[in-house]
């Protein structure tokens, strides 16, 4: 018996999955805005009137208290060529002074440690290669969500045999044009609680690394009133070793790689039993490994043995001029293991969709044109509950038409040929492109990666069913409402329920239409509260249809940005 829950339209739905409102920006130069973002809040720059800044730093989560990770940073800066820093942790403390050409350090500890370095260049440099990521930005996607724009591109990295990519991005805050969050190989930070200093707009809340770090900047102020000696080496430091920093790529970092012994995989009853992993790794002047960074697999199951196998990898020190620096590089390897003896074998999730979106969707199969209408009710941005239309016209794979409306606002999606059009009229269209998501929610085959999903056995309201999901999944069985994605399918294919972005849809009072079960109710649960309900109202056989129901001249659309089939 299906469970009762309490009837609340919430606008909040719409607003929460604004991610499917998604668009490129069109931007004369993405270079440009994103050079301009990062100089404004970059103190590290001619330019920058001379200043002191101290940052505390401590772990960003309670639960990281343990981690170790605290320490404070103080900068005495002149110009680019002209400071004093000093950092200081449990594990590490150096005096660092650059004055033109020249450079010294004093420094307590053998291994400066990769988070402290990054929330230290972070504070006043907040994209420190900048160059060669305006060059990223110009290949990059450009997309549009909540109010920011972010711009990703991806960091390919090989071990000789296999390739395995690893995102990085720009994300920029859209009503102020500041830096919100930027990162790459050896760098990355989230910015926040922006103050101005001098024409400058400077993040006062700078985060980093993982376990996250967060520094809070608690001085920062004109520099005066130092002693003149304040940018001179004193003796103790003229020959004191540098500890320098370099991003280096695989290939030159496996040189120095030696022989180590090969990775006990362990057998695993779900995801692919062959592929790649791939993360960041920072490795100290003597050649061990001392941070890995996350693990990205096409088998997550398997993170936790690679990150051991990489930690315990040993390497010849990096050379730069003959001197042993730390490297920040990567490390890419193959995996291959079995199931275990015994463990049930599932199909594909790419089959499991497949085989769902033609068990239950009649535009999956290749049968007779149809019309179908529906109703729906939910909460405006007004504040007010409406109610809403949805109709689907099909005539084939590439004539149809869906269109959603509620009070003023409306939302069109079709297909004539090769030819794709959207129109979205109205404050409300956030809302309207979900009820499309909600009536046809699963993926499109060339949007995701068969390795992110996994597959069990489960139940749903007494019926077997087979869950497919992807991401969090916490250890009493609840799903994470920031990652999880989950479709139930039962034993024929037909799709009983779904779960994203914290949010269920429970499917029922299903009919044949064509071979297809579809599913005339479609109700939308946030918190335990119906948020929507959705219900097909009439589903026919379509008479002779225009072409130009098709058409929507001047609302040319590029799919991108979505993993909706139509």
């Amino acid at each position: 018996m299906s469970k009762k829950r309490n009837f609340a339209p919430n606008y909040a739905l719409a607003v929460l999955l604004a991610a499917f409102a998604l668009g490129s920006l069109s931007f004369a130069d993405d270079a440009a805005n994103v050079k301009k973002a990062v100089k404004r809040s970059t103190l590290n720059q001619p330019g920058t009137k001379p200043f002191h800044l101290k940052a505390t730093l401590g772990p960003t989560r309670e639960r990281d208290r343990s981690s170790n990770r605290t320490g404070e940073v103080e900068i005495w800066w002149n110009s680019p060529k002209k400071w004093k820093r000093e950092v200081r942790s449990p594990e590490f403390h150096q005096v660092a002074i650059v004055d033109g050409a020249e450079e010294w350090q004093a420094n307590e500890g053998d291994y400066f440690p990769e988070w402290l370095r990054q929330a230290a260049v972070a504070l006043i440099d907040p994209v420190p290669y900048l160059d060669h990521t305006l060059k990223d930005v110009g290949e990059a996607e450009v997309k549009r969500l909540f109010g920011t724009t972010y711009y990703s591109w991806t960091m390919m990295s090989t071990d000789g045999n296999i390739t395995k990519g690893m995102g990085a991005g720009i994300d920029i805050t859209d009503s102020s044009g500041l830096l919100m969050y930027g990162g790459g190989l050896g760098w990355g930070a989230g910015y926040s609680n922006y103050k101005s200093f001098h024409n400058r707009m400077v993040a006062r809340t700078v985060s980093v690394g993982s376990p996250e770090v967060t520094a809070q900047v608690i001085i920062l102020e004109d520099l005066k009133n130092v002693p003149p000696d304040t940018f001179n080496a004193p003796a103790t430091m003229t020959n004191a070793p540098l500890i320098r920093t370099e991003i280096v790529d695989e290939t030159a970092l496996r040189k120095n790689l030696l022989p180590s012994p090969p990775v006990d995989w362990p057998a695993l009853k779900d995801g692919p039993l062959q592929g790649g992993i791939t993360t960041e790794v920072v490795i100290d002047r003597s050649g061990k490994v001392r941070e890995i960074g996350s693990i990205l697999s096409d088998n997550p199951g398997l993170s936790q043995t690679a990150g051991k196998a990489i930690v315990a990898m040993q390497f010849k020190p990096y050379l730069l001029n003959g001197i042993p620096v730390q490297v920040v590089s990567r490390i890419t390897m193959p995996f291959s293991t079995v199931r275990p003896e015994g463990a049930e074998k599932f199909d594909s999730a790419r089959s499991y969709f497949e085989l769902g979106r033609h068990a239950g969707f009649p535009a999956a199969g290749s049968g007779a044109p149809y019309e179908a209408q529906g109703t729906f009710q939910t909460k405006l941005k007004s504040g007010s509950v409406a109610d809403g239309k949805y109709t689907d016209t099909w005539k084939s794979n590439t004539e149809w038409r869906r269109e959603a409306s509620i009070a003023e606002s409306r939302y069109i999606r079709c297909q004539h040929g090769n030819v794709r059009y959207e129109l979205a009229e109205g404050p409300d269209v956030p809302a309207l492109k979900m009820v499309l998501k909600f009536v046809e929610p699963i993926p499109a085959l060339d949007t995701f990666i068969e390795s992110d999903w996994r597959i069990k056995r489960d139940t749903v309201d007494g019926i077997k069913a087979i869950r497919v999901l992807t991401g969090a999944e916490n250890p009493d069985g609840s799903l994470d409402g920031s990652q999880a994605r989950a479709y139930w399918f039962d034993e024929n294919g037909k799709l009983l329920k779904t779960y994203y972005l914290g949010m269920e849809t429970d499917r029922s009072d299903f009919s044949d239409y064509g071979g297809a079960q579809v599913a005339r109710k479609i109700s939308v649960i946030r918190k335990g509260e119906v948020a929507m309900v959705i219900h097909i109202t009439n589903l026919s056989p379509a008479a002779t249809i225009p072409d130009d129901v098709f058409v929507l001249r001047g609302h040319e659309y590029k799919r991108a940005f979505t993993d909706e089939v139509r």
